[in-house]
């Protein structure tokens, strides 16, 4: 399986086959067998019974598709590092 690569805002997202089973992941593709980078960090991930994914850092949404899932925790940790940055002390707020 050829790697999904894909850059938003700034931050680049990989999908690919985890290390050591890229034969694996030919034969099965199935996600499981993928490992999801953003900025080449691995994230873990999870799926719901329903076959919806979540990330183990971002629960609080769930999406089919974990690219998109990936650039809507990208969104919430950039607003989450903006409410840091103003309740700092001179912080603009």
């Amino acid at each position: 399986m050829e790697p999904e690569r894909q850059e938003y805002k700034g931050h680049i997202l990989k999908l690919r086959a985890r290390e050591g089973r890229e034969g694996l992941a030919r034969e099965a593709e199935r996600e499981e067998d993928l490992e999801l980078l953003i900025d080449d960090q691995p994230v873990r991930y999870g799926q719901l019974p329903d076959g919806r994914y979540f990330l183990h850092e971002y629960a609080y949404d769930w999406r089919d598709n974990l690219m998109d899932l990936s650039r809507r925790f990208i969104d919430h940790r950039d607003r989450a590092e903006e409410i840091q940055r103003k309740a700092e002390p001179g912080g603009r707020g």
